[in-house]
């Protein structure tokens, strides 16, 4: 019989462990905690238990909800594991109980608060006399301004002392907007059941964040990745994730860091087990923002991660319990990523009634493109908040090349599109102005062009015509490729109700023009997108295409051709 291992609240990342048990030889056990949030959380969480269950099928043996601590240790003893690991936020506190009464290798019940309570990591690092971020919780708008005037010359940070997901957490740049994210905050409630959730301002710190993950071993501790963030501040006071990069190769200032990480692990006491550690680097150095005693969250594919570090943490982790050997020898590994690699965050700016989703034929174009998730994108009536935690954001984008600056490049545009031309990536069709149908003059622009050459026309309302060849949509896909250009004339604003759908339309028909051949947008075509002439640009931009300039007449052309590739 195969010796078990719990994982306990299994998600995003930590559901990595499952197939990492698997290979080991153990028998993976899920335990799914009582967990009390708001009605809204709380039906999030049975969510991404119900699409996990359906992942895993049958593989996996569970141990359900209960509310009775003692009904789920007398089941877990009835499995009789080996080892118990945290799979997410919510089940490090269940972890580390469980670990601790079943006599199993955990983390010491006793600094169980410091490891999920942002006010007390704080308060272990202030005993330690290492640098810390002062805060206090508060229980009125009083004590709340009393914070203000003691630290709030740089602003203020209000959070539940206990999160997940940047849920409750608001940067405040005045005593007003702290008033205000005080008075929604109090009363409110972020946590399980037995485990506290109170309001805490800090002083703000301003600098740029980083991510450091380690595993820790009988408290020796190894660092497995470093990331860094970018953040944008939005008008509704988020501090909106935009995107983590990996760190390539460390820098000045990355030693100090790391070692500042491994110093908060002494503070703490961390034994075991991995560590997602936030950290804020200003002129005075990094300082904590909090750690998260779990593997990374972005729900990153085991594969993604191998590809990036040659490991990925939850199954370093796993040495930590089962193989403190191999531990120490990966430890003394140097750290080498072998590519860049991303996680791109969407942001929503505003609310969206979504109509069609055509970030993912965009994201399928780009040349790092490795993965996405786009959970929200078809879900309910389709409306879309704007983007106030990560539980709100678009969805999730995984980067990968070689090339450092073609993943720096892809990021760049895509944050310029959700900003500046969001309708481009999230459609509501109701906010667009709805343009007449018309038809391009395609043997007037194959003489102003001074075409040569086979011609590929990609048409809703036209039947043969001399010197082309015509497709439509339903012909598309069989048509030759190799054309010496190619004529856009999609002018029926009902082919434009699905953006999603036409793009990907656009995307192929743009692979049919061979390397150097030209593509020719008629007005009658690009002004049914998003934004016009600018949208068709994007799109062009997007499939690594070259504009062109126009030309100086009154057609209104736009020109873009296919780049040719370089022999070596």
């Amino acid at each position: 019989m195969k010796k078990k291992i719990l994982v306990v609240e299994c998600m995003s990342t930590g559901v990595n462990y499952i197939e990492d048990i698997i290979k080991r030889g153990y028998e993976p056990v899920v335990v799914e905690g009582h967990v009390a949030l708001s009605e809204e959380y709380a039906a999030q969480i049975k969510e991404d238990r119900r699409q996990i269950r359906a992942r895993l099928s049958s593989r996996v043996r569970y141990i359900d909800e209960n509310p009775d601590y003692q009904e789920v240790l007398r089941q877990a003893r009835e499995v009789n594991p080996v080892h118990v690991v945290a799979g997410s936020e919510f089940g490090v506190s269940l972890a580390v109980r469980l670990a601790h009464d079943l006599k199993l290798r955990g983390n010491p019940l006793g600094i169980l608060d410091a490891m999920t309570q942002k006010d007390a990591m704080h308060e272990a690092l202030s005993r330690a006399g290492i640098r810390y971020i002062r805060g206090r919780v508060v229980h009125s708008v009083e004590e709340a301004v009393e914070c203000y005037d003691e630290f709030g010359e740089k602003g203020v940070v209000v959070k539940f002392t206990r999160s997940a997901a940047t849920v409750g957490l608001t940067m405040c740049n005045s005593r007003e907007e702290m008033v205000a994210a005080v008075r929604n905050g109090l009363g409110k409630s972020f946590g399980t059941v037995d485990e506290k959730s109170e309001l805490l301002v800090q002083e703000r710190i301003h600098g740029k964040e980083y991510i450091v993950n380690t595993v820790s071993c009988q408290g020796e501790h190894r660092m497995v990745s470093i990331w860094a963030y970018d953040k944008v501040r939005l008008p509704n006071g988020t501090n909106a994730y935009n995107y983590g990069e990996t760190v390539t190769e460390l820098g000045v200032g990355h030693s100090q860091l790391i070692r500042y990480a491994f110093d908060v692990l002494e503070a703490i006491g961390i034994q075991y087990g991995p560590v997602h550690g936030e950290y804020m680097v200003d002129e005075k150095g990094p300082v904590l923002i909090e750690v998260n005693c779990r593997p990374m969250g972005g729900n990153m594919p085991r594969e993604f991660l191998d590809a990036i570090f040659e490991q990925h943490e939850t199954d370093s982790a796993l040495d930590a319990y089962i193989d403190p050997k191999r531990f120490l020898r990966q430890k003394s590994l140097p750290y080498r990523p072998r590519r860049k690699g991303a996680l791109k965050v969407f942001i929503l700016p505003e609310d969206v009634d979504l109509t069609s989703a055509p970030v993912m034929p965009i994201c399928r174009q780009l040349r790092s493109f490795y993965s996405a998730s786009f959970d929200r994108v078809g879900k309910g009536d389709g409306f879309m908040q704007e983007t106030s935690n990560l539980e709100t954001s678009g969805g999730y984008l995984y980067l990968l090349h070689e090339d450092e600056q073609v993943v720096k490049q892809d990021l760049e545009l895509l944050h310029a599109l959700e900003m500046q031309f969001p309708q481009i990536l999230f459609n509501d069709h109701k906010k667009l102005s709805v343009q007449p149908k018309g038809k391009a003059d395609v043997p007037g622009i194959m003489r102003e062009m001074e075409l040569l050459g086979s011609t590929l026309v990609f048409s809703d309302n036209r039947s043969e015509e001399e010197g082309v060849i015509l497709v439509n949509r339903d012909t598309l896909k069989s048509a030759d490729d190799g054309f010496d250009q190619g004529i856009l004339d999609i002018a029926d604003p009902v082919n434009f109700i699905d953006i999603e759908s036409i793009v990907q339309q656009f995307f192929l028909f743009f692979r049919k023009i061979r390397q150097g051949g030209r593509i020719i947008v008629p007005e009658t075509t690009y002004r049914h997108l998003p934004y016009g002439m600018d949208g068709i640009d994007i799109i062009a931009r997007v499939a690594g295409l070259v504009i062109e300039v126009p030309n100086s007449g009154s057609s209104r052309l736009v020109v873009a051709s296919v780049p040719v590739l370089r022999r070596m």
